[in-house]
């Protein structure tokens, strides 16, 4: 076998154990002692800066990815997964991918289901951050959770707010606010976001 190629495997190998150290296992250190963080393969490969925070757990299946060089806005940025509060979860399926500047934040429960695509700069939560009574501002409002089913393809911008249940198969049209529940197999867009059309 030519030398040359042996070579440039061993390098683009040296490479990725680079960026996995860089992007995952460095700024997760302390949750992945805290057993916060639950693999039930190999740890993702991170090609943007992912960081996981808060107090819950994350549970995240195999062959998933967070983050892509060629998906827009790709340096100086992070995903960022939060399972906020102590009995917060978030469930990620296997082989989800994300594109750059994901943030996904639950105080409940948010579960990604299998071969799901995240475009860039989408952003998943469960609860209202703060309450809508001026008087409780400061306090966390109301607390839902998410489900979105497998093979889901969320676009560029979206917002996925509580109480949202997305549908196998379904499309999620780019810069999309969406809340409540929506069949399999269709593509939801807008603000807020309804049903265009069927697959």
């Amino acid at each position: 076998m030519n030398p040359l190629i042996n070579t440039a495997k061993i390098i683009k190998r040296a490479i990725s154990i680079v960026i996995q150290k860089k992007n995952w296992y460095w700024p997760n250190f302390s949750a992945i002692i805290k057993k916060r963080i639950v693999l039930t393969a190999n740890a993702p490969f991170c090609n943007q800066y992912t960081i996981v925070s808060g107090l819950g757990k994350l549970f995240i299946g195999s062959q998933c990815m967070f983050g892509f060089k060629l998906g827009g806005r790709h340096r100086n940025g992070s995903v960022e997964i939060q399972p906020r509060y102590k009995d917060a979860r978030i469930v990620i399926g296997d082989k989800v991918l994300t594109s750059n500047n994901v943030f996904i934040c639950a105080a409940n429960s948010i579960e990604i289901g299998q071969n799901t695509l995240v475009g860039e700069g989408v952003t998943i939560m469960d609860h209202e951050a703060h309450g809508i009574d001026p008087n409780f501002r400061r306090q966390t409002g109301e607390i839902g959770e998410v489900k979105i089913g497998n093979n889901v393809w969320i676009g560029n911008n979206v917002i996925i707010l509580k109480n949202t249940d997305i549908g196998d198969n379904t499309i999620v049209a780019a810069g999309a606010v969406v809340s409540g529940t929506f069949p399999a197999d269709v593509i939801i867009g807008g603000i807020p976001a309804k049903v265009i059309r069927h697959l």
